[in-house]
């Protein structure tokens, strides 16, 4: 599993990282943060994608 979270605002890597933890709990994905100038919806702070590989 890994995931990158696209945010506004890089000052908030800490709360964001709170919010990603309390999520995924046990998973702990491989975790990438970036700060981009601004997203799609100006009213989004935030945008994570994931991914993950699922074996039988």
């Amino acid at each position: 599993m890994r995931t990158r979270m696209f945010v506004t605002d890089i000052s908030q890597w800490d709360e964001i990282g709170d919010a990603h933890g309390e999520f995924f709990k046990d998973i702990q994905p491989a975790a990438t943060m970036v700060e981009v100038k601004a997203l799609i919806d100006p009213l989004l702070l935030v945008e994570i994608e994931a991914e993950a590989i699922i074996t039988d």
